[in-house]
Parts: structure tokens; C-alpha cells; sequence
């Protein structure tokens, strides 16, 4: 199966008035000499090539483009312009209290983290522009009068001041004053990123979440995105990383459940006694892995060490959560999976991922029935799931997911490594846990919380080691898969 790949389309003018639309040439060569990157690294340099031809445009549409570029800062308006333009938005308050734009762009605010990707892929391409001369005649032109009418002619200007005279366009983001993300900066809730300590879910409502939070009033279950809850929090899991498994990729040896990861386009599998790349195999299904699939289906893979030979997860040292997990995870393999299968209409294909739709979600982005269950039904199910819980203890900072708050789907992720960390699980442990790519990864999980500092300064003064007050904090999260009542929701719900 051929891989998708963005186009950008460009529109130019004509003598005759007519308007003339093509393809960008050059970026389907780059996408070729770098075929093994993903959608989203191609996704990425179409973006940014098409900012800079829109930005160009804009700068050579203005009255002052000659003065600028006689008085030498066309240099300043394009390169630091763009920078600026990408981080900051274009729009801005005029006299009268309205917002304008000189540009007419009309840019929203992206910040600098994301300028940064998109003016990193714009580097690297110019950086490959500059060493293919046959794909360089795409910018040639013999004046830059036309600037404001040909993006061939923007792109020839543009080439000329950032890659011939800059080795790299993200030194335009530096120095670049911080400006409100919008004329009005007290509509949004301003950061609490201050301690520097990642946010984790909040140990507890870790139980009365993973309990009951996907159940809803007629008791109902969405068993995918509650298993997928669980793997966040008791593995550790990515957002999306889950959506990548199969059937196959769950074995059990004894009562114990091993789930393996692979990467989704070049893990291996057995199929009719050899091993073929995932990506190979989903092609008799008429699927795309689902890194590179770009509507319904898409999840994203950051990568996991080891992912391509297979890499297993490791639960958190709670033998009864261990256990729920073991019991739901069968539950749905040999019964609630296989009921929604048989329910499949004929006509749609079969699939070997391992979480599928109910088919209730439909207008929540779930899909059909049987279809591969989609990150947004399981962010629709998780916020429903943290309003049950806030609603339930009549705390209102439950009531939908904020990153800050540890709410948040990554914040199981981070309550996995922070459990971990205040184990006493050494480092090179923990990043083997988390499969992180490098050792420093998990120093995230060293910083100390408010409430942390606060209980160890208590305790300095009596007899409580510090070992002793962060296992007083697990308690009140392992507790919780101990009480009589939780092991009541334990025996009725799986």
C-alpha cells in the first residue's frame, strides 16, 4: 500500500487572470529522500513551507516593501518577521479597540514551542533545497518586483536571505519579547507550572476512577476506554500507545497478563509461519498503521526502546491491581470483544486491533461498530469519567481535565512514574518501566510537590524518615484496591 503523504498546493496567478493551481514539486522529492520519516515530521515541512509562501506574500503586498528593501530590512521583515508572525500571531488591538491585521494572515498566536518545529522543518528543507540543483530551479526568478503575485518569486527572495546568510532559522526566535497570546490575556486561566514538578493524578480518586468512572447513569461500561485507563495508570502507558495493540499482543502465563508493544509500522508479527512488518499486515486488512493514518483511526507513536523487537509493560507493585487488570483484560478478550465483533455488519472489514467501538460513540468520533476504538471517543469517556468522580465528592477541581491538575490522561503516566520514584525504584529501573529512550528522562519524577515538601519538613523534627512519609503517600493509593467496599466494586464489575 503507497503511504500518504501531504501535498501543498500552490496558486498562482496568470497573464490571462486566470487563477492556475500545482503541486509544490520539490517537497514530494524531499518526502522521497526521506522516506523513513512519519506523516507528522511530512505533515510538519508542508506547513512550514506553506507559512513562509503566504508570510512572503504578505511582506512583498506591502506599501513599504520597496523602502524596506532599499534600506536593507526586507532581511528583517521576511527571516525575524516570520518567527515573530508564527509565535506571536499577526493580529493585534488597533486605536479604535478592534483587532486588525496589516498582513491580513490573520495568524493565531502558536507560540514558541510550536514556531520551533515548524521553523526547525522549514531549516532542514532549505538546508536539502539548497544541495539538490534541480529542485533549487523551482526558485529561480529574475526579479523580486513580483513578489507580491508569485510565491516562486517569495520563495527565490526567501532562499536567498535565510539559507544562503543563516545556517538555521530558530536563532529568529530568540530574543523575541514575550507577548500576550491575545489582545485579551485575562480570558485564559493563567499557568501553574511553577513548582517544576509534573502533575500526577491525584492519588485519591485513583480508585473511585478506574471503579466507576466510565460507567454511566444506566450503567452502562465503556470497557475500552476504561481498560485504557487502567494501562495509563497501572503501566504507565502514553495517551496513544495503547491503540496500537492487537490481540496477539496480549499473552497470559498463568494468572498473569503480559502486553507487549510494538512499533506500529515496523514491529514484527507472525503471519502463516514467517514475520512481516505490522504495516505489511495491515494491508490485507486495507488499514494504514495508525501513526500515519491521518482521519479517524490516527494515534501517534513517540517510540518506546525497543519497540521494534517487542517490549513488554511492567504493572505497578500493587498485586491486586494487577489482578483487576488480569480479570478485565479477560473479560473483554474472550467476551465483550468478540459479542461487538459478532454484531459487526458484513460488509465492513475485519481488523486485529485489539480495542474496538461499540458503536454508541458514533457521534463522539468512536465510529461503527466494531471499528478501532478512536483517541477521541476515549478522551470524550475519560472527561465524562473524571466529571463522574468530581460530581460523586463534590469536588469541583474534578470536573474535566487540566494538565496542571494531573486530570489528564498523561497525569496516569505521570502518577505511574512517580509511584515508582517514591519506591525507592532506582533510575535506570524506572526508565526501563517507562521506556524512556535515555536515563535523564525520569529525573521529571525527582521534583518535589508542595504537599510533599510540606509532609517532609513536618516529619523532620519527629522520628518519620523520608522513606517512611512518601510510603505513607502510596498507602493512600494502594489502600484503595484493599477496602472492603473497593473489593466489592472489584467482584460486581469484572
Amino acid at each position: 500500500m503507497p503511504k500518504k503523504r501531504p501535498v501543498l498546493w500552490i496558486i498562482i496567478p496568470g497573464a490571462d487572470g486566470l487563477l492556475r493551481i500545482f503541486r509544490y514539486e520539490p517537497l514530494l522529492e524531499y518526502y522521497a529522500d526521506h522516506s523513513a520519516m512519519s506523516y507528522t515530521w511530512m505533515k510538519n515541512a508542508a506547513r512550514a513551507v506553506g507559512a513562509l509562501f503566504d508570510h512572503s506574500l504578505a511582506v512583498g503586498a506591502s506599501p513599504s516593501f520597496d523602502q524596506w528593501r532599499e534600506q536593507g530590512g526586507l532581511q528583517r521583515r521576511l527571516v525575524r518577521g516570520l518567527a515573530r508572525s508564527l509565535a506571536h500571531g499577526t493580529m493585534e488591538i488597533g486605536p479604535d479597540g478592534r483587532t486588525v491585521d496589516p498582513t491580513r494572515l490573520y495568524w493565531s498566536p502558536r507560540g514558541k514551542r510550536q514556531a520551533a518545529v515548524l521553523l526547525s522543518a522549514l531549516t532542514l528543507h532549505f538546508r536539502w533545497f539548497q544541495n539538490e540543483p534541480s529542485a533549487a530551479k523551482w526558485a529561480q526568478a529574475t526579479s523580486t518586483d513580483a513578489i507580491a503575485k508569485s510565491p516562486r518569486v517569495a520563495l527565490s527572495l526567501a532562499t536567498e536571505l535565510m539559507i544562503r546568510r543563516h545556517n538555521s532559522l530558530l536563532g529568529h526566535l530568540k530574543g523575541l519579547e514575550r507577548e500576550p497570546a491575545h489582545a485579551f490575556p485575562g480570558v485564559i486561566e493563567p499557568s501553574r507550572r511553577g513548582t517544576g514538578a509534573v502533575p500526577t493524578f491525584p492519588a485519591k480518586y485513583v480508585g473511585p476512577f478506574l471503579y466507576e468512572g466510565f460507567k454511566d447513569e444506566s450503567g452502562e461500561c465503556d470497557e475500552a476506554g476504561q481498560l485504557l485507563a487502567h494501562f495509563a495508570i497501572a503501566l504507565g502507558l502514553r495517551k496513544s500507545e495503547g491503540f496500537h495493540l492487537y490481540n496477539s499482543d496480549v499473552q497470559f502465563i498463568g494468572d498473569v497478563p503480559w502486553i507487549f508493544f510494538h512499533h506500529p509500522e515496523f514491529g514484527k508479527i507472525a503471519d502463516g509461519g514467517r514475520y512481516v512488518t505490522r504495516e505489511e499486515y495491515l494491508e490485507r486488512f486495507g488499514l494504514l498503521p495508525r501513526n500515519r493514518d491521518t482521519g479517524r483511526n490516527k494515534a501517534g507513536w513517540k517510540g518506546m526502546a525497543d519497540d521494534e523487537q517487542g517490549t513488554p509493560g511492567y504493572f505497578l507493585p500493587i498485586p491486586s491491581l494487577r489482578h483487576r487488570v488480569a480479570q478485565l483484560l479477560t473479560k473483554y478478550l474472550y467476551v465483550t470483544r468478540p459479542a461487538i465483533m459478532a454484531r459487526r455488519p458484513r460488509h465492513l472489514p475485519d481488523h486485529p486491533f485489539l480495542f474496538v467501538s461499540r458503536g454508541r460513540t458514533l457521534a463522539s468520533g468512536g465510529g461503527d461498530i466494531g471499528d478501532p476504538y478512536t483517541m477521541t471517543a476515549f478522551e470524550h469517556s475519560w472527561g465524562q469519567g473524571i466529571k463522574r468522580v468530581g460530581l460523586q465528592f463534590d469536588d469541583p477541581t474534578m470536573m474535566t481535565p487540566i494538565k496542571w491538575r494531573g486530570t489528564t490522561q498523561h497525569g496516569g503516566r505521570h502518577f505511574y512514574g512517580r509511584f515508582l520514584f517514591t519506591s525507592g525504584v532506582p533510575g535506570d529501573l524506572i526508565q526501563r518501566c517507562m521506556h524512556h529512550r535515555t536515563l535523564k528522562a525520569h529525573l521529571a519524577y525527582t521534583q518535589l510537590t508542595p504537599s510533599e515538601i510540606n509532609t517532609l519538613l513536618n516529619d523532620a523534627s519527629g522520628d518519620c524518615s523520608p522513606d517512611q512519609s512518601f510510603r505513607n503517600m502510596r498507602d493512600e493509593f494502594a489502600s484503595q484496591f484493599r477496602d472492603p467496599q473497593r473489593q466489592e466494586f472489584h467482584r460486581q464489575y469484572t
